[in-house]
């Protein structure tokens, strides 16, 4: 009771940032889940849009930044939010006149998106809330058989034939959700090449496509349009999931997780 006690008064008596500057699409996110809005001065541009922000409308009517240095200082912060890859010119320069930065390292399993909900709510103050966040998360995490051989080969097929491997999450997405990878079967840990002929001589049960509009219009997406790709399809299962619920290293996962969870439980009722 006495260590509860001296938690809850060291986390009363911490100096809450009152103006928050985030210039990451992923610190925004987190910061809006986390932080009351009369704290969060600025969010990226990117948190307002719709394809890649699963928040964009809780963006709405906060002030957008482009991470320009001299934009981030008329804002005078007393915290900055920011990716390990974000602006770097504007963080060595925020570092280097004294402004408080905190960098998220990007997400490539399910751990480090309770690793970013902590971060970030230590750095605001928001211990509590960030706690909570994460239970809710590992609340709607589902239980899934381990055993390989009851989970169904699914492949993330992307735009120029990309698909991601074991390290990366999407595919920390994918086997949470209860499949087998077919990348990290054939040896893929990150992002890599696979080729259509490689997909149809795989022939995994799933094909997982992430879906942003338009996109399969431009040259990037030809491969969707090829027709031994379509033909293919028509014979498997293929689930779309947004790329916004995936793109970053928050809770939004949860709700992709559940979209292949689902799939996948369909496809083995007739299977």
């Amino acid at each position: 009771m006495g260590i509860l006690l001296l938690i809850l008064f060291a986390e009363s008596s911490f100096a809450k940032p009152a103006r928050i500057v985030s210039i990451n699409l992923c610190t925004d996110q987190l910061l809006m889940m986390l932080a009351e809005r009369d704290r969060i001065t600025s969010v990226s541009y990117l948190a307002a849009d719709p394809q890649v922000s699963a928040m964009h409308a809780e963006a709405a009517g906060l002030k957008k930044n482009h991470g320009m240095a001299e934009e981030i200082l008329m804002l005078k912060p007393d915290l900055v939010l920011a990716g390990s890859f974000t602006s770097r010119p504007t963080i060595f320069l925020l570092k280097r006149l004294g402004y408080p930065v905190v960098e998220l390292s990007p997400a490539s399993n399910i751990e480090a998106i309770r690793r970013n909900i902590r971060q970030v709510a230590e750095a605001i103050g928001e211990q509590q809330k960030g706690r909570h966040l994460t239970n809710e998360f590992n609340r709607r995490l589902p239980s899934t058989d381990d055993t390989a051989e009851a989970r169904p080969v699914a492949a993330i097929y992307l735009a120029n034939n990309f698909t991601p491997g074991d390290q990366t999450l999407s595919g920390a997405v994918l086997k949470t959700a209860g499949f087998t990878n077919l990348a990290a079967r054939m040896g893929i840990s990150g992002t890599g090449h696979l080729s259509l002929e490689s997909l149809i001589y795989e022939q995994p049960d799933f094909i997982v496509r992430s879906f942003k509009g338009n996109g399969e219009q431009w040259v990037a997406g030809a491969n969707f349009q090829h027709p031994a790709f379509n033909k293919m399809t028509s014979t498997r299962e293929t689930v779309q999931i947004a790329d916004h619920l995936w793109t970053c290293g928050n809770p939004t996962v949860i709700d992709a997780i559940e979209q292949l969870v689902r799939a996948r439980e369909t496809w083995q009722r007739t299977h």
